[in-house]
């Protein structure tokens, strides 16, 4: 994903004016605060030729596919440098381990103890992070937090089916 800014040959501009405007796209834009952002204007061509660039490169990390090495890395530094919340009962979050488990959008399911002790803030967090620390600063990620009850219960349904057939 990638902002276009078009008409940037109509602003009056100063040293001050875009960072100011993109200043102003962002907080409008909030939910694409990952996405890099061009100003451009069609009429002069002024950085018409490289959008394309920048579009190729978001296309990349679309389709970029990370060991779960990698992954788990990452994630043991972000845990290193921000510990997980606990909770009002003294239960700490714990990230068990996390891997790719899909590209287009390169999505991510992190194994946990319990998805409920880990609030937006450090979901928001743990998501920067892999963003950063993989690459995938053009493109959109989802994260699937699975409790370990849940992955008991997914595993014992399997054993189930497997003793069925």
């Amino acid at each position: 994903c990638v902002v276009v800014v078009n008409k940037w040959d109509a602003i009056e501009k100063d040293s001050h004016t875009l960072p100011a405007m993109e200043k102003e796209l962002r907080a409008k834009l909030y939910f694409l605060d990952w996405a890099p952002m061009l100003f451009t204007s069609a009429l002069t061509g002024q950085r018409v030729e490289s959008i394309f660039a920048i579009a190729a490169v978001a296309v990349e990390q679309h389709r970029r596919r990370v060991s779960t090495s990698v992954v788990n890395e990452v994630l043991k530094e972000a845990v290193s440098w921000r510990s997980p919340p606990t909770s009002r009962g003294g239960r700490q979050g714990r990230i068990y381990y996390g891997t790719q488990v899909a590209t287009r959008p390169p999505s991510f399911t992190l194994f946990v103890n319990d998805p409920k002790l880990f609030g937006d803030t450090y979901r928001r967090y743990v998501e920067r992070q892999i963003r950063e620390g993989l690459g995938f600063e053009g493109s959109p990620l989802k994260l699937f937090w699975r409790g370990k009850q849940q992955r008991d219960a997914d595993r014992d349904l399997a054993r189930q089916q497997a003793r069925g057939r």
